[in-house]
């Protein structure tokens, strides 16, 4: 193990009892884990050994829970009045001996071939989207007298917003404004809103590529294809009309300039989420 883990982090890595009961299994499983090693190395080293890990990721990155945190230090950053509370962060190394106490090196690699493969499978599909962009991007771009351009027309309707569409952009960002509000510590609350009954057609105008009505530039995540976009262009205003006044309390917010798009085809459930900043008057 890297000399830079420690001297208590190697204890705990080669202590067969960290590893599960059943020495020949550990043996066998060690061996077999022997062949990717490569990523368990990768994951005790992607951070230096005392280096700061946050709560969300220490439970993601180490594959850990809130009842694993909880036996180990940490040290608070931020937070305060309007900020929300501080964010706990935890030492590297600490949660790499804590979680290969609880999985076994074992456990760890296989669970990082897991991961790894599922990454892989993303980047596919991910790699497809793209292709399907570009495709889309050339039919779009074609004179309106080939024969892609013509293709392109009887599958959906123009690049511009239609009626209906302008119009739902108007309501969607209602609805945001009615959703808005404060979290008990006086900062600005995550909101969400759910818009049911969507078509394919109408999550693929929001998000700017109406001429997708089947969605094959999109990447799917198990049920739902989620996209990150402009908020500006999502409820089609400019940003100041993304600002609420608060009069009582005497600040504004302003809706935050990404928002979260999630539409589950199957129920033609369309959601958006984001989040808000206070801005003075």
């Amino acid at each position: 193990m890297n000399d830079l883990l420690g001297h208590e982090l190697r204890k705990a890595l080669s202590d067969p009892s960290n590893y599960g009961s059943g020495s020949r299994k550990n043996e066998q499983a060690g061996a077999a884990a022997a062949a990717t090693g490569d990523l368990f190395d990768d994951w005790v080293n992607e951070v230096e050994p005392h280096g700061m890990v946050s709560t969300k990721e220490a439970k993601k990155e180490y594959l850990l829970t809130t009842a694993d945190l909880a036996t180990l230090s940490y040290e608070s950053y931020g937070g305060g009045i309007g900020c929300g509370p501080p964010t706990k962060c935890y030492v590297h190394k600490d949660l790499v001996k804590t979680s290969v106490r609880k999985h076994g090196r074992a456990g760890v690699v296989k669970k990082l071939e897991a991961r790894h493969k599922r990454e892989e499978k993303k980047r596919m599909k991910e790699e497809q989207a793209e292709q399907a962009r570009k495709r889309l991007k050339t039919i779009t771009n074609t004179s309106a007298d080939g024969a892609a351009a013509a293709t392109a027309a009887t599958k959906t309707a123009s690049a511009s917003d239609t009626q209906d569409i302008k119009n739902l952009r108007k309501g969607l960002l209602k609805m945001v404004k009615r959703n808005m509000g404060f979290q008990m510590s006086g900062a600005p609350k995550n909101w969400r809103i759910e818009v049911p009954g969507t078509s394919k057609a109408t999550f693929a105008a929001l998000v700017g590529r109406p001429t997708d009505v089947d969605l094959d530039s999109f990447v799917k995540k198990g049920a739902y294809y989620t996209e990150q976009y402009e908020a500006s262009k999502l409820f089609g205003t400019y940003e100041a009309q993304l600002i609420k006044d608060f009069n009582r309390e005497g600040v504004r917010q302003e809706i935050g300039s990404t928002v979260s798009v999630r539409y589950k085809p199957s129920s033609m459930e369309l959601s958006v989420s984001g989040h808000a900043e206070l801005l003075g008057w």
